[in-house]
């Protein structure tokens, strides 16, 4: 009688059915998400103090060329052919994070376009579009905001300060990318604080433009990963892969577990079966075939 097969230990089961996600396991950190946003969004007015000094610290170009050129090489990290390119890489050498691409796209894409909209809205100059040589402190402070949107007509993002969408889309990928690859979170810091300093160097925005960009930035991330927002279409997603994955594994596990026990169970049977064959064989009488029936000799004929 073949022996039953032996049960999956519970912890195991434990660990298959229930292995968070990674959207599950980033949920715990939206509070902190916040929490940032908030931080960098009341550090702008801080920063304006500060930003008249370094915009002229920077226009100064203090630092080598090869600095500025790999400034210029950073920025594409949160350029859409970076972005493009990361994205793509993802695909082919990390197919198993397919599904979490969307996120990473929304993520990149919404924080830039929410910066775009934020412009239409403040008008603040440029820091390389003022005479800094004679700038003071007090030119930090022309902040003014067109909420009727009166001159939407003669919009142009690229002579607005306030936001970057460059940064606020660092911002956001850093935190996606962050998520993903946890162990690699120095590398995309790195890059993420490589774009804030190429927006400074360049003269495009002033300290407090990047301050308020970074709190975009992590607002529509906690808009992307929150459950109760955009963050359940994506869970969705992510856990439908996850399923699946999950449902393979208990199948190879389960197979592997049963499938060597089954078969020695059938090689015994097989065995045991061509012995039962044999001894049968063995103890039945000899066949009485015509064949194997000698003929009568000549002499018994006779008597």
């Amino acid at each position: 009688m073949a022996s039953e097969l032996p049960p999956i230990e519970p912890r195991r089961l434990h660990a298959m059915h229930h292995r968070p996600s990674h959207a599950e396991a980033a949920r715990f950190r939206l509070g902190t998400l916040l929490w940032f946003a908030a931080i960098t969004l009341l550090l702008v007015p801080m920063a304006t103090l500060l930003d008249i000094p370094i915009a002229k610290w920077f226009a100064e170009k203090p630092l080598p060329n090869w600095v500025g050129l790999t400034l210029e090489g950073l920025l594409y990290y949160a350029h859409g052919t970076g972005i493009t390119l990361i994205l793509i890489a993802l695909l082919i050498f990390a197919p198993s994070k397919r599904w979490h691409i969307p996120r990473l796209a929304v993520l990149a894409a919404g924080g830039g376009a929410v910066s775009t909209l934020t412009k239409m809205f403040v008008l603040r100059p440029r820091p390389n579009s003022l005479l800094l040589s004679s700038a003071t402190n007090d030119h930090a402070w022309i902040w003014s905001f067109d909420w009727t949107l009166s001159h939407i007509v003669d919009f142009e993002p690229s002579s607005r300060a306030f936001p970057s969408a460059y940064l606020a889309t660092a911002a956001a990928l850093t935190v996606g990318l962050c998520t993903l690859y946890p162990k690699a979170r120095w590398v995309f810091a790195t890059l993420c604080f490589g774009t804030l300093m190429q927006r400074l160097y360049c003269g495009s925005h002033f300290l407090s433009d990047l301050f308020g960009s970074a709190a975009i930035g992590l607002g529509w991330t906690y808009v992307c990963y929150h459950p109760s927002l955009m963050g359940s279409l994506f869970e969705k997603i992510e856990s439908d892969d996850a399923t699946e994955k999950r449902s393979r594994m208990i199948h190879s596990s389960t197979a592997s577990d049963f499938v060597p026990q089954a078969s020695t169970n059938a090689g015994g049977l097989e065995v045991k079966k061509l012995r039962e064959e044999s001894t049968a064989s063995s103890q039945s009488p000899p066949s009485t075939t015509p064949e194997n029936q000698q003929p009568e000799s000549p002499a018994r004929r006779v008597a």
